[in-house]
């Protein structure tokens, strides 16, 4: 049977599949990782990326938002054992002078490729629907400890200005140790979920964005995207390349990433639809 036929027939009978859809929210994730449950609500949520109004740099706009489905998050972030198992199965990258295997630490220095190929792996082995993070959920489930990064100083105010204000904003944040730490070190969210704001950031699955502030105050709906750059959360919101290792793919991102860069996952309700995705990339990444 050809690679295409198999990958045809395999998604048509994920989609075929009839059933309850698999809950997003229980309290197990893979190999005892604890999650989350993350139910429905709404929040004011200050948008990612850059915006300008009239021409000069702006605060992104502060915006009611409304998370519609449950889903669960990772109570603490993928460990470096939880990595190896990964890449002893084939399913992840091996990181170049990384052989660190602890349980109580996070797995640090991986690019958003990395972070993929890891939610691809768990998925196939749990049979369940693991991502990445958008920005969106992750600052939701963050609740107290998203860090709104608007900088207190007036909408078009010049440049000089603007960046005295963000230097004075993140040299007042807490300095934390450079070395990973063990879980549960920063403590823990009104949620219950650890390490929000601690010294390791993680990767969502969010592109950066740029827009204009209309005269509103809203968003406007051009805007130009850049995929090549993701947003990472921590103690503070981040913009960040991929990082590709290979220097013949790379371009300007080619390099290896930071060692404060880590991975926490979510899961959602698996619907037919996306079981067949889930089924889809899987076969993608073994041909």
């Amino acid at each position: 049977m050809s690679a295409f036929l198999k990958v045809f027939v395999a998604v048509t009978a994920a989609l075929g599949v009839v059933g309850a859809a698999s809950p997003a929210g229980s309290g197990a994730g893979p190999e005892g990782v604890g999650v989350v449950a993350i139910e429905p609500g709404a929040f004011a949520y200050r948008m990612s990326g850059d915006f300008q109004r009239d021409g000069l740099e702006a605060n992104a706009p502060l915006r009611e938002t409304a998370i519609a489905e449950p889903f669960a998050i990772m109570t603490r972030q993928v460990s470096q054992r939880d990595y190896a198992r990964c890449v002893a199965d084939g399913g992840c990258a091996k990181l170049k002078g990384v052989d660190a295997t602890a349980a109580d630490l996070p797995v640090v220095g991986v690019n958003w490729g990395d972070a993929t190929a890891y939610a691809l792996w768990l998925s196939r082995h749990t049979g369940e629907d693991w991502q990445l993070p958008s920005d969106v959920e992750w600052a939701y489930a963050a609740g107290a400890r998203f860090h709104d990064d608007a900088i207190a100083a007036s909408d078009g105010d010049g440049y000089a200005k603007r960046w005295l204000a963000k230097f004075d904003q993140e040299a007042a944040l807490e300095k934390q140790p450079k070395a990973p730490q063990p879980f549960g070190r920063f403590g823990a969210n009104e949620r219950g979920v650890v390490d929000l704001a601690g010294n390791v950031w993680e990767w969502t699955d969010t592109c950066y964005e740029r827009r204009t502030v209309e005269a509103s105050g809203a968003p406007s709906e051009a805007l130009t995207r850049n995929c090549r750059v993701r947003i990472a959360e921590g103690g503070h919101r981040a913009y960040i390349s991929d990082f590709i290792r290979d220097s013949r793919n790379g371009g300007c991102s080619v390099g290896l990433p930071p060692t404060n860069l880590g991975i926490r996952l979510v899961r959602h309700r698996e619907t037919p639809l996306r079981r067949a995705w889930r089924v889809f990339a899987g076969l993608l990444a073994s041909l």
